[in-house]
């Protein structure tokens, strides 16, 4: 169905399993029974600074195009960074013409679902009161004037004042969704500069997992003396020792209503939910309702296991050092192909590099160069239903990846993730889980930054590989001229030489050439007349051979031809005439008082094994030495 609805959605923080997870859940869940692909674009990193490896994560977001999709769903509450959140959401008010939908935000700027943490976190002081009989409860909240802090502060209040129980000064304690504010209620009950209350509610596990483990080491017996209960249940509350109550929040609904009110502003209809989910507690140790930590420990053993097998198995294969260890692009696209098989569950990948992406002319002092995704992309990478081929295919970066446009049966839901080594833009990669509603983990971050860390280093080698080949070139150059330097013409020449004795049909060709009158020309008229000279001289050499002769500058004023072919006498002579005609020619046209004159002589002849380079170089030498000495005393006749 190759006009399929399509869904964006801006999300961070994937890797974090059991919020983003439980979003993922119900966005996919109902995209799919509406028939809708669905594209989530995330960085793995998820902080607020501007450092150059989160900027380079921060990128994934350039990536997206609006024109490519019938609407898109923004998590902010997924995001960690201000500064994101600005930029996307002046995206969404400027560039973005299609029906946005923006989850757990009041933002009178968009249409927006909230989640009722409200009466969720009335259900957790519900039960401490209604199951356990507890009065003396204190509220440990997030930020103040946060969301999220005050619906829950809310929450507690509605169910003190349903039960018609005071709240003593002191109870209500803001926090900060982390640890310090936990450690610090912990230290003041045990000071006694808090009255102990008999239970606290936080805002969420990490709060309540640091509370509980500090009473516990400061002499609190937990649930006996202080019930601890939380809220926004992730796998941490059920590892704890003692195992922490927490309560569910609706986020799988949350994900749910978001595709649900986007289809209506899409289409104009309503559609019924793929299912209901308006949260649940779940009860543990440090309220006294959960199970021993035996029974807790052998079920999260039976839960983790799938995945414990699979980092296992990531750890004990070498992908990085495999990866590092190829010699070219197209093998490391290759061994990547054989390393997918580490993505638990993946049916589909896609890896897309930019154009040039490895360009040794973009360097680290011009990151305009390379900080940003190129309009032509190559796909290097394809595999659909498991099935790959490395290929290179190019498109436009605004159609996103080819196989988006396919014609399928099912829709599909994909993972855009970055490719970048720090602020340097390799590419992306999209992955897929086919018909399974999933996301990915930390295994698969880890796998990526492999990838990230191999590109590196193969552009790395690149660039040292044609910096040694250019120093290389430049020792092997003569400044003056650009031909072969002495250093050049002894590294060419012996290979050259070796063919020539292996060959049954070729000769050996050695030119030696002198230019005339040098020291004349450099102390009457300047050392850069004389360099003309000699540029002159190395330019009718270097012009004349055209049977991949090497041409080199082996002293001040001394030149070396040495070549192998199917050389005749009527080959030599024709090209000793092209050197005089070129330097008569040269003469005519110069205007200069002085004369460029050259004096040759050469050796052609076949050799074999019992022959050696030094006494052929020493006998063309002392042609051209004697060519020198006849054309003196012409001059002087």
């Amino acid at each position: 169905m190759k006009n399929r609805k399509k869904i964006a959605v801006l999300m961070a923080g994937v890797v974090h399993r059991a919020y983003q997870h439980m979003f993922l859940e119900g966005i996919l869940s109902q995209a799919r029974q509406l028939n809708y692909d669905v594209c989530i674009f995330s960085p793995f990193m998820n902080y607020d600074n501007e450092s150059e490896y989160q900027l380079g994560e921060n990128h994934i977001f350039d990536l997206v195009n609006y024109n490519q999709f019938d609407g898109v769903i923004y998590a902010p509450c997924s995001f960690n960074s201000s500064f994101l959140k600005n930029r996307i959401e002046q995206e969404l008010l400027t560039v973005c013409t299609i029906p946005a939908v923006v989850l757990e935000s009041d933002d009178p700027r968009f249409h927006c679902i909230m989640m009722d943490d409200v009466t969720a976190f009335e259900q957790v002081v519900n039960h401490v009161i209604e199951a356990h009989h507890l009065t003396k409860i204190l509220c440990l909240t997030g930020f103040q004037g946060n969301m999220q802090a005050e619906m829950r502060l809310h929450g507690y209040r509605n169910a003190m004042q349903k039960h018609h129980l005071e709240i003593p000064n002191g109870y209500v304690v803001y926090g900060d969704f982390w640890k310090q504010a936990a450690l610090d209620l912990a230290q003041n009950i045990a000071d006694g500069k808090i009255t102990p209350p008999e239970a606290v509610v936080c805002c969420c596990d990490t709060v309540a997992i640091t509370l509980c483990n500090r009473l516990i080491e400061l002499g609190f017996r937990v649930p006996q003396d202080i019930v601890i209960a939380s809220y926004d249940a992730g796998s941490e509350a059920s590892e704890n020792v003692p195992s922490v109550t927490t309560y569910v929040r609706p986020i799988v609904d949350m994900g749910i209503q978001g595709v649900l009110q986007l289809h209506e502003r899409i289409t104009g209809e309503k559609a019924e939910p793929v299912r209901k989910d308006k949260g649940y507690l779940v009860p543990a140790e440090s309220c006294g309702c959960g199970n021993n930590f035996q029974q807790k420990f052998e079920e999260r053993q039976k839960a983790i296991h799938e995945i414990e097998e699979a980092r296992k198995l990531f750890e004990d294969i070498p992908m990085a050092e495999r990866l590092n260890a190829m010699p070219t692009l197209k093998a490391l696209f290759d061994k990547i192909m054989d390393h997918l098989y580490l993505i638990s569950g993946f049916q589909d990948f896609y890896l897309c590099m930019c154009d040039l992406w490895d360009d040794l002319s973009k360097n680290s002092e011009y990151k305009a160069d390379y900080d940003h995704y190129t309009d032509r992309m190559h796909l290097r990478i394809s595999c659909t239903d498991q099935i790959g081929e490395v290929t290179d295919q190019i498109f436009d970066k605004s159609e996103l990846l080819p196989a988006l446009h396919a014609d399928r049966d099912q829709p599909r839901a994909y993972y855009f993730t970055p490719l970048h080594f720090n602020e340097r833009c390799f590419g992306y990669t999209v992955l897929g889980y086919g018909n399974s509603i999933r996301a990915y983990d930390s295994l698969y971050h880890n796998w990526t930054r492999n990838l990230n860390n191999a590109f590196e280093f193969m552009r790395v080698k690149h660039n040292f590989s044609s910096m040694n080949q250019r120093l290389f070139t430049a020792s092997i150059r003569d400044t003056l001229t650009g031909i072969y330097n002495r250093h050049g013409y002894q590294h060419y020449s012996a290979e050259i030489f070796e063919k020539a004795q292996l060959s049954k049909t070729k000769k050996l060709l050695i030119f030696a050439a002198d230019l005339d009158g040098l020291k004349v020309i450099n102390d009457t008229y300047g050392h850069l007349e004389g360099d003309n000279a000699i540029s002159v001289v190395a330019n009718a050499l270097n012009t004349c051979f055209s049977l991949n002769e090497i041409c080199a500058r082996t002293g001040g004023d001394e030149f070396l031809v040495i070549g192998c072919d199917d050389y005749s006498e009527e080959d030599i002579q024709e090209y000793i005439q092209y050197i005089l005609d070129f330097l008569m020619q040269y003469n005519a046209e110069s205007e200069k008082p002085y004369q460029v004159e050259v004096s040759l002589g050469y050796v052609c002849r076949s050799v074999d094994a019992s022959d050696e380079l030094q006494p052929l170089m020493e006998e063309a030498d002392a042609r051209m030495y004697a060519n020198k000495v006849r054309r003196k005393k012409n001059r002087k006749a």
